[in-house]
């Protein structure tokens, strides 16, 4: 299964260019490594961080889409997924015994273990509870719809955590970090060639229309956190840039999803790869790296879409 995963991994890291991909990872990797030694050597980052990247986990666990295929092979998918979120975790893990922090390694362990014990939900899980809250999202931004309707109870839990930013401004951080993980996993899945052709207009125009659509609601959505935050506004510089980063990365998936788009098909777009982008998004200094690759993106989800679009050119 692992095996799988790396195939995968570098399918996608093909798909997007070898020379690009080995060139983003040469220029981030060795930033994000010393950022986060100097934060795990720091006295309350060190649980911090470990906290944060089992939360990350436990909310792509709790939507994994393929348990049914995993319970159906003769090794338990608890024993899949442990190798997996170890491997996951492995450059955090290392940074922990170097620093010689062996009880914040073990805890972390013992804690992915017991996520690795939870049952994913079902795919099909749906409540009609959740119907009041996704009928006042438009239909043009039906990613968002069908996101919301499974993920609407964790996003209550952050955004409320978000608007207690007024008390710290830590709290608005966090929300901020897991709201963007939330709302980024919308886009992994393709719409059909017929949706995508319903809208009747050229690549520019369907890209400029869609971007503008969903970044003017995640700026909506986003803002009363923002004014939360803004209380602290001797940070009012951090602020802005945090909340500049979080729609860089929305629009990086955006655009990653039509530059990879293949018709009614899971984005080949990994979740490591997105994780990458997010990672790069909450250090700060590295979100210009997301933004000069969303102008990458941009020009090949052109390209991409003009065999689905050609007619209307």
């Amino acid at each position: 299964m692992i095996k799988i995963r790396f195939m995968q991994i570098y399918r996608e890291i093909r798909d997007m260019g070898i020379i690009r991909a080995v060139f983003l990872m040469a220029a981030i990797v060795p930033l994000a490594a010393l950022f986060l030694y100097h934060c795990l050597s720091i006295q309350g980052y060190n649980y911090a961080i470990p906290c944060v990247v089992l939360a990350v986990i436990f909310i792509i666990h709790h939507n994994r889409k393929d348990y049914f295929f995993l319970s159906k092979l003769s090794v338990s998918p608890a024993w899949i997924f442990i190798v997996e979120y170890l491997v996951f975790s492995a450059p955090l893990l290392v940074l922990l015994f170097i620093l010689g922090q062996y009880m914040q390694a073990l805890m972390y362990i013992v804690l992915l273990l017991v996520i690795c014990l939870v049952k994913p939900s079902p795919k099909g899980a749906r409540t009609k509870t959740y119907n009041a809250w996704v009928k006042h999202i438009p239909a043009a931004i039906f990613e968002w719809r069908c996101g919301v309707r499974v993920s609407l109870p964790f996003i209550l839990i952050f955004y409320c955590l978000g608007l207690a930013g007024i008390y710290s401004i830590w709290l608005s951080a966090v929300s901020l970090v897991f709201l963007s993980l939330i709302f980024t996993t919308f886009y992994g899945s393709n719409e059909s060639q017929k949706i995508l052709a319903a809208t009747e207009q050229s690549t520019d125009a369907f890209l400029r229309c869609k971007l503008g659509r969903h970044v003017k609601y995640w700026v909506l959505f986003l803002l009363p956190l923002f004014l939360a935050a803004f209380v602290h506004y001797q940070y009012w510089a951090y602020i802005l840039a945090a909340f500049a980063a979080a729609v860089n990365l929305l629009i990086f998936n955006i655009l990653a999803k039509y530059a990879y788009y293949r018709q009614a098909s899971t984005g080949v777009l990994s979740q490591f790869v997105s994780s990458l982008a997010l990672l790069c998004s909450v250090i700060l200094p590295l979100s210009i790296f997301v933004f000069l690759t969303n102008i990458v993106l941009y020009f090949k989800a052109k390209n991409n879409l003009n065999y689905y679009l050609n007619a209307y050119h």
